[in-house]
């Protein structure tokens, strides 16, 4: 009988994630002992500890460490990603506690469940582990069936949260699948491990149907995550539906969460490429089109901005479906700024919680009259996220279509540049009605110092990414690199060459 060996474990890899967990667990607790009508003291203490779990991410972040057998792999894409989703938890936490206060939504549980959320989508851009991944997406996405059912009076809250339960329920089983079918065929569900896998097929030593089935139902379950055509129906309904504060949360979190493992899953599958790139073509082209159609007929921003993520999830798959490190790269840089537009832009929304959280286009003309200051952040948001240089979402898609055209990939990248074209129809329909005369008199709004604080933050970080947008890119170079350069990938440089 073996005696049984200690492993050795790098616990500086797991203190990020931990401090997540250990301060949602802190915020649960304290509040038991608060009044139902005073929550800030929970917001401070979650802003802690983030900043907290900050820190010791990017003191971790030159030095790739791979620990509890693959479960937990802290590099450079796993910090820069986390650190994303820090950032937009911390962000939403900034302008949440003035919104739940002006719609009555006094629920303690908020915060804690926020936190949950972050630290299952933290634990899932840094595993190679798909079983450790899909406990990081159940987290995730238990917790945002919560709270896009956090308005319980409303009949439009429940039953977003009702249909984002069972068709993530759905797509959850999806992914199992192919977590299981990957299992049959090489024995674990270590990602570094499928390209061996998919040799060995090649040699007639497997069958190939088990890798390329697993891949398929990988590709159903993160692209219903990722909003990605045809499984993106959820989408509309839900971030209208959903409590305003949350839904800002969810359209940034979740699309980084969702294209961070897909970036991770291209990059192991990539000596299959000649099957899966085929698919991702078609996955991207739906979205970017359907996305875009959608999205010019609305007349409600939550809903207008809903399709554009859809359309933003078809630009982002235009990077896994060049297949090269331009793409990764793309991605990585376009991730970041989309998740501080789209936070952002629904932190504005949130505003209009004292009209009835009415976020109609004509709720929205004349915001200029009523605060100034919230109608210029609103315009340059959508500027970035309609690609309009020198913005942060200009250079995302800059980087996108030139992946794109390293790559040979013609039609995606004129669809790319065709329907961003399309995209700033309606951006700068709901731009213009902003500085529009309202139809009504009106009065002037506060907004709180947070709020000002977290459009500030967005404002300046995309002009900041836009104007030296060399300082991302390069650490998103040098993240790429780390995933193509470790042992288990040495035979993919082929397909993601620099």
């Amino acid at each position: 009988m073996e005696a049984f060996t200690k492993p050795d474990i790098a616990w500086g890899a797991l203190v990020p994630l931990s401090v997540v967990v250990g301060t949602a667990l802190l915020t649960l607790i304290a509040e038991l002992f608060l009044s139902r009508f005073g929550r800030t003291p929970l917001v401070m203490i979650g802003l802690l500890g983030l900043g907290i779990a900050a820190y010791f991410q990017v003191a971790i972040w030159q030095t790739p460490v791979t620990t509890l057998g693959g479960m937990v792999s802290a590099d450079s894409l796993g910090a820069i990603l986390s650190l994303a989703i820090l950032g937009a938890t911390a962000l939403t936490m900034l302008f949440s506690e003035d919104y739940l206060q002006a719609r009555g939504l006094r629920y303690g549980e908020f915060y804690p469940l926020l936190l949950f959320a972050s630290a299952g989508a933290m634990a899932m851009v840094t595993t190679t582990n798909l079983m450790v991944m899909f406990i990081g997406l159940e987290t995730l996405s238990l917790a945002l069936y919560v709270l896009s059912g956090l308005s319980r009076t409303e009949a439009r809250s429940e039953e977003s949260a009702l249909k984002y339960f069972l068709l993530g329920a759905f797509a959850s089983a999806f992914l199992l699948y192919g977590i299981a079918l990957l299992y049959g065929a090489q024995g674990n569900v270590d990602l570094r491990s499928i390209a061996a896998t998919w040799h060995a097929a090649a040699q007639g030593e497997v069958s190939h149907a088990l890798p390329m089935a697993s891949l398929v139902l990988l590709l159903i379950g993160l692209g219903f995550k990722a909003s990605l055509v045809p499984f993106h129906l959820w989408t509309p309904d839900v971030y209208q539906g959903a409590p305003t504060v949350a839904t800002a949360y969810m359209a940034a979190v979740a699309k980084v969460a969702a294209f961070g493992v897909l970036i991770r899953v291209m990059t192991s599958v990539a000596p299959m490429a000649e099957f899966w790139t085929a698919l991702v073509w078609a996955l991207s082209l739906l979205s970017m089109v359907v996305g875009n159609a959608a999205a010019l007929i609305q007349r409600d921003a939550k809903r207008m901005l809903a399709y554009s993520s859809v359309a933003h999830a078809g630009y982002l798959a235009v990077g896994l479906a060049s297949a090269n490190a331009t793409g990764t790269v793309g991605m990585i840089y376009y991730l970041v700024a989309y998740s501080l537009m789209s936070v952002g832009a629904f932190a504005v929304l949130t505003l209009m919680a004292r009209a009835g959280d009415a976020t109609t286009v004509e709720a929205l003309q004349g915001l200029y009259r009523r605060n100034p200051f919230a109608a210029h952040g609103m315009a340059l948001l959508l500027l970035s996220l309609a690609g309009i240089p020198p913005t942060a979402g200009f250079w995302g898609k800059w980087y996108l279509f030139f992946a794109a055209i390293e790559a040979s990939q013609i039609v995606l990248a004129f669809a790319l540049a065709l329907t961003s074209v399309m995209s700033a129809a309606y951006y700068l329909r709901l731009v213009f009605s902003l500085y529009a005369e309202p139809r009504e008199a009106t009065t002037p709004w506060r907004v709180p110092a947070p709020m000002v604080a977290c459009l500030l933050a967005c404002t300046l970080g995309l002009i900041g990414l836009g104007v030296f947008p060399t300082g991302l890119t390069n650490a998103a170079r040098h993240a790429t690199q780390q995933v193509l350069q470790e042992p288990p990938h040495t035979a993919l440089q082929a397909e993601f060459s620099p």
